[in-house]
């Protein structure tokens, strides 16, 4: 069967599988042929897509899915996979990256690229998962809720524990009754990850700047220094800045008792030209 452009966030795998299936059944012999189908000019017209040296054009999104008799809710969604791709924002990125997705759930289409979004993009779920596994956990969300900073509804945090199940991320002890985390880690398409982790990265750059105001000055450490440094000692202090991190995770994996959650930035970033 022609795949499923539903199964796809990236426009251009999916005209490549089209092109084999295409191919697989003797309807095309070669790319010249796929690229009549597109009303290009270019006899490579799809090498050059997958390669990234072009995009394609509203008017090919509309040849292609006449070509291949695309319903017209499917279309629909290939016009977004290509807005999807082309946005130059995070913003406009995330508003057609949840377009596919509700288009998606329409479709009766069952994948964890939602689930897996909201763990990277909403910076409670890490939390509810630290505190999920708290001496003093009663098994009741609204436990959680009291104890986030700043606060977080219960409903969410009710959505949040049903997420983290649904991914793995934690499970009930069938000895002691209690929630216990587990080493699966969260792996999604890196066009999925990568828009997520910026979101989440911009939303606790936002909870450092409030705790300026709200947490007191001996209860955080929060720090700034600018540096001018060679193109050498650049290198150098980003080794140092990942081994630290690796430390950091190391020394956060080791602990057994969670009685406190806190969140560590660490940014770097240039201040001047080349």
């Amino acid at each position: 069967m022609l795949p499923d452009i539903y199964h796809y966030l990236d426009y251009r795998q999916f005209l490549m599988d089209v092109f084999c299936w295409l191919k697989f059944t003797g309807k095309l012999k070669s790319l010249r042929d796929f690229a009549r189908l597109a009303d290009s000019s270019s006899p490579n017209f799809l090498q050059r897509v997958k390669d990234r040296k072009v995009s394609i054009s509203p008017a090919e999104v509309t040849k292609l899915a006449r070509a291949l008799h695309l319903p017209v809710r499917k279309r629909l969604y290939f016009e977004a996979l290509v807005c999807f791709d082309l946005a130059k924002s995070h913003e406009e990125k995330e508003w057609w990256f949840l377009q596919l997705l509700h288009a998606r759930e329409y479709s009766g289409v069952k994948q964890l690229d939602a689930a897996q979004y909201s763990y990277f993009a909403d910076w409670y779920v890490p939390v509810v998962r630290e505190l999920l596994t708290h001496p003093d956990y009663t098994g009741e969300p609204a436990w959680i809720a009291k104890r986030i900073i700043p606060a977080v509804p219960t409903p969410k945090v009710v959505k949040a524990i049903r997420l983290l199940r649904a991914l793995g991320m934690v499970h009930i002890d069938a000895a002691t009754r209690r929630f216990a985390q587990t080493e699966k880690s969260v792996r999604t398409p890196s066009e999925v990850a990568s828009l997520a982790v910026a979101r989440y990265h911009r939303d606790t750059i936002g909870l450092a700047r409030a705790a300026l105001d709200t947490i007191p000055s001996d209860k955080r450490d929060i720090r700034s220094v600018t540096l001018g440094v060679s193109a050498a000692d650049y290198a150098v202090l980003k080794d140092r800045m990942e081994s630290f991190w690796k430390e950091l995770l190391a020394y956060g994996t080791r602990q057994d008792r969670v009685e406190k959650v806190f969140q560590v930035n660490m940014q770097l970033f240039p201040m001047s030209k080349d």
